[in-house]
């Protein structure tokens, strides 16, 4: 459908980016869409823009002030925070992110953190100022963006999130597949060790996943970024389904589709995603056309 926002589209105290959208409706019917955007030290802050659920490339209003800031120094996050996910428990808004670290011989560590919102994300407060999920004997070396699925009928809570299988300083080395987690109560997880999604050939990430009606949809890296699809048996198992469920576009995302996030309004099923630059060009929106 086209590109939805980028940072030139609001000037102020988004220096660049907007990237891990996350989408959901509000009461009043509106298309609220939190996202990512960097300041001037390149640190990830959580924003917001609302939309016109019947034509979602319509903006309605932007945020003035961030919704999430980074930690405090030291923390987890205070190199700044990445959205996975988000769910209703009662009048809460639960939000699942990664924070990001500065370390010494890599780039970046990464750890995921939880907050709660009781305006629907046009602000958040940490549960922790710890993060919910670290690295572990199951995870050794990083983690990245979480969906989480909430328990119903005694069943666990679900998290998947991506979790780098090999150490090294380049990109491609990180062998970065999808694994999961439980939970009884959305706060304390149990990593179970267990890839959901392995990494194919030419694979060397996959991460951002975001779960609709039992399909799975998450970023793959190859030599550019595109998304892929996986579908829920019965026994729930994942088995892909696509390699490359939206194609490159032209200009702002010819060069990458990645972090997706779908949801579902009257009768349309709206993908958004991220272009060029992991976010750096904003993120748009597709129509899918086939949800089955």
């Amino acid at each position: 459908m086209g590109r939805v926002f980028g940072v030139e589209m609001q000037p102020g105290w988004m220096a660049s980016h907007a990237a891990y959208p996350v989408p959901l409706l509000l009461p009043d019917g509106r298309l609220r869409v939190l996202f990512n955007a960097r300041d001037d030290l390149n640190r990830g802050h959580g924003a917001w823009i609302d939309l016109d659920p019947a034509n979602p490339l319509r903006i309605l209003g932007v945020c003035d002030r961030p919704s999430l800031e980074p930690g405090v120094v030291g923390a987890f996050d205070d190199r700044g925070v990445s959205f996975g996910s988000t769910l209703m428990l009662g009048d809460e808004l639960l939000l699942y992110y990664m924070g990001w670290n500065k370390s010494a011989d890599v780039p970046f560590r990464n750890a995921i953190g939880g907050a709660v919102s009781r305006d629907w994300g046009t602000s958040f407060e940490r549960r922790f100022t710890g993060p919910l999920v670290d690295r572990s004997r199951f995870d050794p070396f990083t983690i990245s963006y979480p969906f989480v699925e909430r328990g119903i009928n005694g069943q666990p809570w679900r998290m998947i999130y991506g979790t780098s299988r090999a150490g090294g300083t380049r990109e491609d080395d990180m062998l970065h597949a999808l694994t999961e987690a439980h939970s009884v109560d959305g706060i304390d997880w149990t990593p179970t060790g267990r890839d959901v999604v392995p990494l194919d050939d030419g694979e060397y990430g996959l991460s951002r996943p975001w779960i609709a009606n039992d399909t799975m949809f998450f970023s793959i890296r190859r030599r550019q970024y595109t998304i892929g699809a996986a579908r829920r048996s019965s026994n729930g198992t994942w088995r892909r389904i696509s390699g490359d469920v939206l194609g490159a576009g032209d200009g702002w995302d010819g060069q990458a589709t990645c972090y997706p996030a779908v949801i579902s309004v009257a009768d349309h099923h709206y993908l958004f995603y991220c272009g060029n630059g992991y976010g750096q060009t904003g993120f748009g929106v597709a129509l899918i056309e086939d949800m089955a």
